[in-house]
């Protein structure tokens, strides 16, 4: 993926201010930050992104952090803060939980600001402008439910913190739902979420994908048969209304249900009862309904590939998955979910460095969240994606050849302080190896800043650049 730019745009025309930005892992390290956030503190970006918000803290470049209250309480804090630069910044920290209740990531953005000139509203701005306002207001009262984080239910972004407060209040009735959204916005996920929400929890959950079963044999999978109906059938089989029987029949794709079978579908629904194909003695229909499509069913009514009856019959409630490029938190989330999960399958230690965070979020993940779980899984499987724990540390034997490198290009070495820059960066490297590569520890161990090791091994790898030359 190319890595996004960190220059900023030109000026804007929506008259909208621009907004520091923080998205931080459970011990306050910046994994991401937007060029407004630098400026408000007098860095560069670049520099800015190798810190631990503590670290900022500590050196005075802001009065407290409200990043570290969110990790330490678990909830989100909002307040204003002062900067180095004289900026006031009212700032809100939202903690993102995983399914365990604990922090794996906050995202602290600014929703209003003193000391700003005009001139500087043309900053760029990575999450967007719903995301940055739900994570800045403080009345909105739409916390992820616990409920929805042990389904593993990712809801940071207020549209699907909304989505989840409607599934809550529907579950418990037995209204037929209509799930739209774009391939791999879980629709599915959703549905089960509600069925898992709903009275009858312990009841079976049914999928059945419009798309992939024959239109020849569709009627024998939702009714079944007696036997005696086919030559060589010589025992009755259930259909899937009768197995979804206390539970969910969730029709997948219902777009891709055959015309005659939509209608043979919308008579089940408005008399409540069916027939096994084959037999004359009616079976009540004991299961809800919800269906699901990424097709525009409006739009394939009005040109007669859908009936319009049905789709009024199964869309008493709808419920819209905006897609993943929208909803910037969620996307925050799912990666640290994704990444936290295949870590644990294919036992690997990977962290997301910032650069590639950023770069993941400017995608427009055209497959949403399927997309983003495959690029993951992939990527990780083929170590050819930057999730690694950084910085990179040489092998033991490197060291040796580090020192033979520095003693034969001693006459080149311009000075005791570009020497020392050497050599101290070959120690830090030592320290980062024996702490299997935690920063932090390597920093307690030091004495140190984090911040510090990245600066002190970029200035070594400058000099052995000049060396190399």
């Amino acid at each position: 993926m190319p890595r996004p730019p960190h220059t900023s745009r030109s000026s804007r025309s929506d008259g909208q201010s621009p907004s520091t930005l923080f998205v931080t892992d459970a011990q306050g390290n910046i994994l991401i930050s937007n060029e407004f956030t630098a400026l408000t503190l007098g860095i560069p970006l670049e520099e800015l992104l190798r810190h631990n918000v503590q670290d900022l803290v500590k050196s005075g470049y802001y009065s407290e952090s409200v990043t570290m209250k969110a990790i330490h309480s678990r909830q989100k804090v909002s307040q204003y803060i002062h900067t180095i630069q004289g900026f006031r910044v009212k700032s809100t920290a939202v903690p993102i939980i995983d399914n365990t209740g604990e922090v794996q990531l906050v995202v602290t953005s600014s929703s209003g600001y003193r000391g700003v000139q005009p001139s500087l509203t043309s900053v760029m701005a990575t999450v967007s402008t719903a995301d940055k306002a739900e994570a800045g207001n403080d009345k909105l009262p739409l916390p992820t439910s616990a409920a929805a984080r042990a389904s593993g239910v990712v809801a940071e972004s207020l549209a699907m913190k909304q989505i989840i407060q409607v599934c809550d209040q529907i579950a418990s009735y037995d209204s037929k739902v209509l799930i739209l959204g774009e391939s791999g916005t879980g629709k599915s996920v959703i549905a089960k979420y509600i069925h898992r929400q709903s009275s009858t929890w312990n009841g079976p959950f049914i999928p059945i994908n419009c798309a992939a079963i024959p239109a020849a044999v569709f009627e024998y999978e939702l009714f079944g048969y007696v036997r005696g109906v086919m030559p060589g059938v010589n025992e009755d089989k259930q259909g899937l209304f009768e197995v979804a029987h206390g539970g969910v029949l969730f029709f997948d794709e219902i777009a891709e249900l055959p015309l005659d079978m939509q209608a043979k579908l919308l008579d089940v629904l408005e008399r409540g009862e069916f027939r096994r194909t084959g037999s004359t003695e009616s079976v009540r229909m004991h299961c809800r309904i919800i269906c699901a499509t990424n097709r525009d069913l409006w739009n394939m009514v009005k040109q007669g590939q859908f009936r319009e009856d049905l789709y009024y019959r199964i869309s008493v409630i709808p419920i819209h998955i905006p897609p993943l490029r929208s909803r910037k938190l969620d996307l925050v989330g799912l990666i640290s979910s994704f990444i936290s999960h295949f870590n644990h399958v294919y036992g690997k230690q990977y962290v997301l460095p910032a650069e590639q965070f950023q770069s993941m979020l400017t995608e427009p993940w055209h497959g949403n969240a399927r997309e983003l779980r495959n690029y993951i899984e992939r990527l990780i499987i083929t170590d050819q994606t930057g999730l690694h724990q950084p910085p990179p540390v040489e092998r033991v034997s490197d060291w040796f050849a580090l020192d033979h490198f520095i003693q034969a290009n001693r006459s080149r070495i311009a000075s005791l302080k570009d020497y020392t820059a050497l050599t101290e960066g070959r120690y830090i490297r030592q320290m980062l190896q024996s702490c299997g590569n935690n920063s932090t520890e390597a920093a307690r161990q030091l004495g140190i800043d984090r911040s510090a090791i990245y600066r002190k091994l970029k200035k070594m790898e400058e000099i052995l650049e000049k060396l190399r030359d």
